[in-house]
Order: structure tokens, then sequence, then C-alpha cells
């Protein structure tokens, strides 16, 4: 999608659709409502799609007005799913091919990374940013997982603890991570405090969105300010996306620099 809604980025591009809830944090996820209205089953298939192709025009254009556009990818998906297995390596050459888009990759299977990255990745690619999606103490350790990965100097790995379901501020070591975004969750439904001594997959069926206390996300930011980490509050829980961005006082929209050239303007 061009001129994504999503304030972190310009674009998304889904190589493919469809995934699996694996983590208390995917419990209300996104890709089921929108994957329904377009009469996909969301949970347990994966579909390729057609729009292979947007990437090689943002790149054109990219690299005419010299600068990087942000490229979330597979937003309405998992890039290391392991069903995606057959079509990865194409989605690679496209990646290769398309130097001025930095790919913002987040993942849940962060340990399937290292099995799944392409021959010549070494140090890592200057235009990847590998991220991982954590936001309650039972899936910290994923951090783990994705600090093991090289990541080319001008690269970043970033952590995205959206939805943020409980304070991890004061467990959280952010050592080999330059980037924090921070959110609640939102969609429709009744509000209500997550439970993390329940099951978490009993929640697959409920509706619903879980509250994030303020007093968490400052508590990140601020650790983020200690630590140097460059740090962007998305939103409060609500029903709709990006509301409250200024909740913390003021927009907190930091973004690393690019490895080349300069950030395009993000176009609202």
């Amino acid at each position: 999608m061009e001129n994504s809604h999503i304030s972190w980025t310009h674009h998304t591009q889904n190589f493919w659709l469809g995934c699996d809830k694996i983590a208390p944090e995917c419990a209300h996820c996104y890709i089921g409502r929108t994957l329904r209205r377009q009469g996909r089953e969301p949970w347990g298939h994966l579909y390729r799609t057609t729009l292979w192709r947007n990437p090689l025009k943002w790149e054109a254009q990219a690299a005419e007005r010299r600068v990087c556009f942000r490229v979330f990818t597979n937003s309405l998906s998992d890039f290391f799913h392991a069903r995606a297995d057959e079509w990865r390596p194409e989605a690679w050459e496209i990646i290769r091919k398309t130097p001025h888009l930095v790919y913002l990759i987040l993942t849940k299977r962060p340990e399937l990374i290292a099995s799944r990255l392409p021959k010549d990745w070494s140090d890592g690619w200057a235009n990847v940013w590998l991220g991982v999606s954590v936001g309650c103490s039972q899936t910290l350790n994923k951090m783990d997982a994705l600090r093991k990965i090289p990541v080319h100097e001008k690269a970043v790995r970033f952590l995205s603890a959206e939805p943020l379901l409980e304070d991890i501020a004061c467990g959280l070591n952010l050592s080999g991570f330059r980037w924090v975004i921070v959110g609640g969750e939102s969609g429709p439904g009744p509000e209500y405090v997550w439970n993390s001594k329940a099951n978490w997959r009993s929640e697959f069926s409920l509706p619903g969105r879980r509250v994030m206390d303020l007093d968490w996300a400052e508590r990140m930011r601020d650790l983020c300010k200690k630590e140097g980490v460059p740090f962007f509050f998305k939103q409060l829980t609500s029903f709709r996306s990006g509301f409250g961005a200024d909740a913390l006082g003021r927009l907190y929209h930091a973004i690393p620099s690019p490895p080349m050239a300069r950030w395009a303007p993000k176009e609202e």
C-alpha cells in the first residue's frame, strides 16, 4: 500500500497474506479483521499476492528523488513464516534490487530467521531492518533470538511493543536494539485488562482490546532516553489506530537515520 496510514512507515508491502496466532500479543490481531473483509480465512492459510512489482516502482521514485522510503514488510503476515519458504527467495531478490527502500521486517518468529536468510547475508544488508514484536514478559526471550542475527552497521534491530500488554520496562534489555516502537491495542469491542496468568490462547475467541496503562509507555520512553535509543509512540488503546499519538505530552516519533541519503517526507 502506498502512503500507508501506519505512522512509522511510508508504504506496506505484502508479498503474501495470512498467519497463525503464536503469542499473547496475537489475540486480537488486525490481520483477522482485514483478511475476513477480503473473504479470506486469515489463520492457518497463506496467500501469495499480486503486488510484487510495487517495490520496483517505489525504488525508481526514491532513486529519482534521492530519498529512502520505509517499507513495512508483510504487515498482513510474517515474512519468516515457515509456509512461505518457497516464495521467500524471490522476495529477497526484490529486496536486493531496491536499495533505496528500507524494509522493516517485523516478526514474531525470530528463531526462524537464521535458516531463512539469503546466502550472501554475511553481516547483513543495509536496507533490511529486522524487528521483533514483544508486548509482555512472556515473549521477552524473542529479543534474545533476534540479537543473535547479524545486521549491517547501517541497519537497525528494532522492538515493537505493540500491543503493550503490561509493564515490561524494568526487565527490558535494549542491548543490540536501536529503535523502539510502543503502542496500545486498537480495534472494536470492549476494553479489558490483560491477565498474564490466564491461558493466552483462550483470548483468541474473545472480542475487545486490552488496555495499555500510559505509565507503562512512559517508562519505556524513559528507558529509551537513558539508553540513547530512538523512541516512537504510536497510539493509545482505542477503537481507531493512531489515536492519542501525543498522549505523552507531545509526539514522540523518533526514527533512526536511513542507510543512505535521507528519509522521504511522510505523506499523511
